[in-house]
């Protein structure tokens, strides 16, 4: 199989020193397999940043984790050696001194410190080794013991904890009659766990980070960051990892939310993550006493219910989670058996495990990684799939907020305040008034005022500005306040916490607005917000956004705190004021219109990881293009250009496996170009149909049709249903289409699957309508019959007018280079299509055809993957590309005999 393994330096594969380097592998590797792991090893002993694009079928995953475990097994076997000889080195040292000793016993004394401070970090470091593999041994024996106990102890134990719980009995209760006293007065103190917490606000450049560093270097074991997109694909990950070789030597812990780990059942039936946070944090709350200041209430218990599952045992599911191999759903069942909480089992865990398998966000959202305890320092982050790593960073640090967040905010801050006013200290009151005055200058700038109702109707010649940073500030007049300190503050004073608290227990308080009312149905302030929020959407939303947009404002109206929406959005205000832009939206009504900030710069968040970590791997099955990755965020984040290592191979499946034609007009001749102008035209879309028709056909077992909007997709269905073209498909294929709603997507791909498996009558198979970028484009397998033909229709271009694009390909254009802006936006479109294309051919005996309809794709070849251009030709005529088609099927049909 060819290979391209190149770098800014080109590396010759024959004159690499680990050429005799073995790799443990589960079955005989492919050459390009070994190749990757060569490349891989390499990469990771010399601390670059690769980027590693390997097909899918090609045994990636697989590659990732047998070249990774190799090196990290090798790499800490050379530590505790090269400590053990520089522990000699020191000894002999030492023995030196002594003996050349000139009889000056102060000189000797100074250099025997020296060398001793050494030798005592040196010997710190060996201990920590022994330390782990001695924790790691104890473990193994605990979990051992457990097996054999009887679990009868622990289940009387938690049902009598249970019981203390529900009766509204905390631990201390159980002390003596005296700590469980309350009296008519104790409702008096109750709310001083309301009051926020008193602490020194300190700059963000404290000296924590230098001691989280240091305690880093203190210990010694070497991680491996595994980030992956989606839950089912660090699954598969894992699923992988048991089979290598190397499941028996390293330890792994799947790091997820509290959605997927949560065992309490009336917290996990919330459904939504941010309430599941929410009411994990307001149980954790519910343990501690209510008042730390006042003798009188140091007494008092709170009187909600704790969670039955935290603590548990949660060393014995520590010890269960990194002595055997386990995903997420596997590790919920231990902790259900032990009742226990995986949540915080699995965080505990982060200093034992060696493997860390985690989504994206949580290495990289800075915050999150400070929260979950993930230090970077001199450890390895794999991330794969990361095609859309870009697109990625910039949705996860980009924030939206809206009237209705700001008006509802405003509201329960004032009403917090007014409530407390005299129990605040001066430091308080001054940075909850600066938050106020920042909630002012934000609905300003949306056309209100803290006096309206979000019902509001805007002026029509309120029109969406951009902004820059420094601009946004200076017209809304916030920039006198020091964003830093005001975000500190809300952070170390537990500020959404408390408000939150307040919420659920003075709710009553935040019934109506002051303005008078005119007109008796005409709710305002909170009621009036409260009340919009389970009414219907408007019409103007579209069809596909609706249920998205029913379940958002259910999900609002349960959790009700704005103000982390609104912290977030602050939050963004701390960036550099290059790296962003802010849009303000106004919306016919106050409570409709948006203020957004895009991170226009994804390289600003990735630059810590770029400093930490020792090295980054970028691995995707289409990683095209390369340049992106490579300038706009490994270069843009301060790596110099031959710390970069690109590595680039075909695909396993051999070339005759594959077909690839540009279909650039139909059955009539009629030329295929969908774009904005022609895609209602109903003589193109009466030759979609015939195209599809005469498919179907030829092509046996499943058809997947890739369109570029769900909008399309619905107007080609309906326009093919009306004329009669989806019945005579279903004479040959059953017809199905890919669901707006996830729901119902596994149903879905379940009964396209058995209508191929179980095929009725005439019928050869099925066909599937799907939407690029949509639910089935990416992270989706269609191989063997499941999709023997992949059809994308048209070029899915982002929408040239929205107006964040416009601003990204400026912003691009004045800030990476002249005609960045445009690659971007061609980019985006192939990078889209090159993932459906992916979705065919997923291991080395699969077969499929390939068809591009739009006369456009003719220019696009070189934004094609590698091996997708070996087999790509553009027919003049309709009836040659049908003729390979039907030619390509009858050989592998004769073959099969």
């Amino acid at each position: 199989m060819h290979c391209a393994l190149w770098a800014n330096n080109i590396i010759n594969v024959n004159k690499w020193k680990m050429e005799e380097q073995t790799f443990k592998f589960p079955f005989p590797p492919y050459d390009i397999q070994n190749d990757f792991m060569k490349s891989l090893y390499e990469c990771l002993d010399k601390g670059n940043l690769g980027i590693f694009e390997s097909p899918t079928g090609t045994g990636k995953t697989m590659s990732i984790i047998c070249g990774t475990l190799q090196w990290l097994h090798d790499h800490e076997k050379k530590k505790e050696k090269d400590l053990r000889e520089m522990m000699k080195e020191l000894d002999d040292k030492l023995e030196k001194i002594e003996k050349e000793s000139t009889g000056n016993w102060i000189d000797d004394y100074s250099k025997q410190m020296i060398v001793n401070q050494e030798k005592r970090v040196v010997q710190e470091k060996l201990e920590t080794i022994a330390y782990h593999l001695k924790r790691k041994e104890s473990m193994r024996k605990k979990v051992t013991e457990c097996k054999l106990e009887s679990k009868n102890n622990r289940k009387k134990i938690f049902k009598l904890q249970k019981i203390n719980v529900d009766r509204g009995m905390s631990e201390n209760d159980l002390d003596g009659p005296e700590t469980s006293k309350t009296n008519d007065n104790d409702n008096h103190y109750d709310d001083y766990e309301l009051l926020l917490d008193e602490q020194e606000i300190k700059p963000d450049n404290s000296d924590d980070d230098d001691e989280e560093e240091n305690n880093a270097e203190k210990k010694c074991i070497t991680q491996f960051f595994l980030c992956s997109r989606t839950h089912s694909q660090l699954s598969q990950f894992i699923g992988e990892f048991k089979n290598s070789p190397y499941s028996g030597l390293f330890s792994l812990v799947p790091i997820g939310s509290r959605q997927n780990y949560c065992v309490n059942a009336a917290v996990k039936q919330l459904g939504n993550v941010d309430l599941i946070n929410e009411k994990c944090m307001e149980l954790q709350r519910s343990k501690k006493t209510t008042s730390k200041k006042e003798k009188d209430v140091k007494r008092l218990k709170t009187k909600n219910s704790c969670c039955p599952y935290n603590p548990g045992d949660q060393n014995l599911l520590v010890a269960s989670i990194v002595t055997k191999i386990q995903d997420i759903e596997e590790i919920v069942e231990t902790a259900k058996e032990i009742e226990t909480c995986p949540y915080y089992a699995s965080r505990k865990s982060l200093q034992d495990g060696q493997v860390i398998v985690l989504p994206y966000n949580s290495i990289l959202h800075k915050n999150t990684r400070i929260s979950s305890g993930i230090n970077l320092k001199n450890n390895v982050i794999i991330i794969d799939e990361a095609h859309n790593l870009l697109e990625a960073i910039e949705r996860m640090h980009s924030t939206t907020i809206t009237g209705r967040n700001i008006l509802h905010c405003y509201n329960q801050l004032t009403k917090y305040q007014k409530r407390f006013e005299n129990l605040f200290s001066a430091k308080s009151v001054l940075y909850l008034n600066q938050l106020s005055f920042c909630l002012k200058k934000l609905l300003k700038m949306l056309g209100g005022s803290i006096r309206c109702l979000e019902t509001d109707k805007i002026e029509n010649n309120q029109e969406a500005k951009v902004y820059t940073l420094q601009n946004f500030e200076t017209t809304t007049e916030i920039d006198s306040v020091n964003m830093f300190e005001l975000i500190t503050f809300i952070h170390s004073s537990k500020l959404a916490h408390k408000l939150q608290g307040y919420l659920e227990k003075h709710s009553e308080d935040l019934k109506i607005h002051s303005t008078p009312v005119a007109n008796k149905n005409n709710q305002k302030g909170i009621t009036a917000f409260l009340n919009l929020l389970t009414n219907q959407p408007t019409v103007n939303d579209t069809t596909e956004n609706m249920s998205e947009l029913k379940d958002n404002a259910t999900n609002e109206n349960i959790s009700k705190n704005s103000l982390l929406k609104i912290v977030g959005f602050l939050e963004s205000l701390k960036s550099c004021c290059t790296d962003g832009r802010i849009f303000v939206i106004p919306g016919a009504t106050l409570g409709q219109g948006v203020i957004k900030f895009l991170l226009m710069n994804p390289a600003a968040h990735f630059h810590d990881i770029v400093k930490e970590a020792r090295s980054i791997i970028l691995a995707g099955g289409t990683m095209e293009p390369i340049s992106e990755f490579r300038d706009q965020l490994f270069m843009e984040a301060g790596a110099p250009l031959e710390r970069i290592t690109i590595f680039s191979c075909d695909h396993v499946v051999p070339k005759e496996n594959i077909i690839t034609r540009v279909l650039t007009k139909g059955p009539n001749n009629i030329p295929f170009e969908f774009n904005y102008q022609n895609r209602d035209n109903k003589k193109l879309l009466d030759e979609v149909g015939r195209t599809l028709t005469n498919l179907t056909n030829i092509v046996p077992g499943g058809i997947v049709v890739f369109l570029p909007s769900y909008k399309y997709e619905e107007t080609l269905y309906k326009h093919l249903d009306s004329t009669g073209i989806i019945e005579k498909i279903s004479l040959k294929k059953e017809v199905f289409r890919e669901p707006k709603s996830s729901r119902v997507v596994s149903s879905v791909l379940e009964n396209y699957s058995k209508s191929i498996r179980d095929r009725k009558g005439s019928q050869s198979g099925s066909l599937l309508f799907s939407v690029v970028g949509g639910k089935l484009s990416e992270g989706l397998n269609f191989s063997d019959d499941l999709g023997r033909c992949i059809i994308v229709i048209g070029m899915p271009y982002p929408n040239i007018k929205s107006p964040e694009l416009q601003e990204k390909i400026k912003y691009l254009n004045e800030n990476v280079r002249a005609g960045a802006g445009n690659e971007y936006y061609e980019n985006s479109c192939m990078k889209a299509v090159n993932q459906c294309i992916g979705r065919a051919v997923r291991h080395i005996n699969d077969y499929a055809t390939v068809i591009l309809m739009d006369k456009r794709y003719v220019n696009k070849y070189k934004a094609l993957p590698g091996w997708i251009q070996k087999t790509l030709k553009n027919n003049t005529e309709f009836g040659m590309t049908i003729g390979d088609v039907a030619r390509f099927f009858a050989a592998k049909r004769k073959n099969s005999k």
